[in-house]
């Protein structure tokens, strides 16, 4: 009988309440500053065609045509280091 008794006394002493975890603080709201860039123009991207195959005798034509092109993307890529990289000014 004692030892029914100790051991149940013993069972429950072992069964106490686990112990509660405190709340977690509340979340912090973090404002990130974004920059937002000018947009390139479309003008600015737009592909230069030629005659990419051609009889060789047309070697002349197609070359000019390369060359036009390269000049073109040139003159764009001037133009579009001229507006990137410049933020968006903050309108009140």
């Amino acid at each position: 009988m004692r030892f029914a008794l100790l051991l149940a006394v013993s069972l429950l002493a072992a069964c106490q309440a686990a112990p509660t975890k405190p709340n977690p603080p509340p979340a912090a709201v973090v404002t990130v500053p974004v920059a937002t860039y000018v947009p390139i123009d479309a003008q600015l991207r737009k592909r230069c065609k030629w005659v990419k195959e051609a009889a060789p005798s047309a070697v002349f034509e197609v070359s000019n045509g390369r060359k036009r092109c390269l000049l073109q993307y040139e003159a764009q890529l001037d133009g579009i280091d001229q507006v990137q990289g410049k933020p968006v000014p903050d309108s009140p």
